[in-house]
C-alpha cells in the first residue's frame, strides 16, 4: 500500500506526474495539502480533477484533504508532521506545488522525518519534470569519533574502509561499524568495488559535519 501526500495547489500536473511515476492501485491513498480556508476556487477545481482520476482507477483509492491553518506556522509544522507518521504503507511525499508557507512547513516536517517517508519528490515549474530528490537527515545526532571519521571521508573521498583505518590509526573492526551506522543515518554512501567498498559523503554528512 502506498499514501501519496502532496501539496495541492492549482495545477494537477505534479500529482499527476507522481500518480504515473510510481502507479497507484486499490487501498492507496492520496492525501492534499490544502489551507483551511479556500478563497480561490481554482484550489477546489485541482482537488475535484484529482479525485475524479481516482475514481476512474479505482473507486477504493482514498483521496483525503488536510487543512492547515496557514496563519500558525508552528501549528502547520506539527500537523503535517503527525500526518506524516500516521501515514500507512510507504510514503511518497511530493515537495512541490501549493502556498509557499504550506511548503515550507512540509518540507521541515518531511526533514525531520525522512526515515519515514519512502520517496521523496518535487516537480520543477522550470522543465516541467518530476525528480526524486534525497533529503538530508539533520535530526542525527554524532559522536565524536564519527565527526572525525565522516571528516576524513569528506577530505579524502572516495575511499574505503582500510584506508581510512590507516589514516586514522584505529582499527578496520572499529572504522567498520562506525561507518555502517554513518550510513544508516544516510550520512555515507557505499558503493561495493570487488571485495571492498567505495565510500563517499552524502549532503546529510556534509550537514552534520
Amino acid at each position: 500500500m502506498k499514501t501519496y501526500i502532496s501539496l495541492s495547489g492549482f495545477d494537477s500536473s505534479q500529482i499527476l506526474s507522481l500518480i504515473v511515476k510510481y502507479g497507484i492501485e486499490g487501498g492507496d491513498r492520496i492525501i492534499l495539502i490544502r489551507p483551511d480556508e479556500e478563497k480561490d476556487m481554482r484550489g477546489e477545481l485541482t482537488v475535484q480533477a484529482i479525485r475524479d482520476l481516482s475514481r476512474q482507477i479505482d473507486s477504493s483509492i482514498n483521496l483525503q484533504i488536510h487543512r492547515v491553518n496557514h496563519r500558525d506556522f508552528e501549528g502547520m509544522v506539527l500537523s503535517l508532521k503527525g500526518l506524516l507518521e500516521n501515514a500507512e504503507g510507504q510514503v511518497v511525499a511530493n515537495l512541490s506545488g501549493g502556498p509557499r508557507e504550506i511548503f515550507l512547513a512540509f518540507t521541515i516536517a518531511c526533514i525531520s522525518l525522512t526515515n519515514r517517508i519512502f520517496k521523496t519528490t518535487n516537480y520543477s515549474d522550470i522543465d516541467r519534470c518530476l525528480s526524486d530528490i534525497v533529503l538530508p537527515n539533520i535530526a542525527a545526532v554524532l559522536e565524536e569519533k564519527q565527526k572525525q571519521i565522516l571528516k576524513d571521508i569528506f577530505d579524502n573521498q572516495p575511499t574505503n574502509i582500510g584506508d581510512i583505518a590507516e589514516r586514522l590509526c584505529v582499527s578496520e573492526s572499529t572504522i567498520s561499524r562506525q561507518v555502517a551506522r554513518l550510513a544508516d543515518l544516510k550520512a555515507l554512501h557505499l558503493v561495493p568495488k570487488g571485495k571492498t567498498k567505495e565510500i563517499r559523503i552524502t549532503l546529510t554528512g556534509k550537514l552534520l559535519l
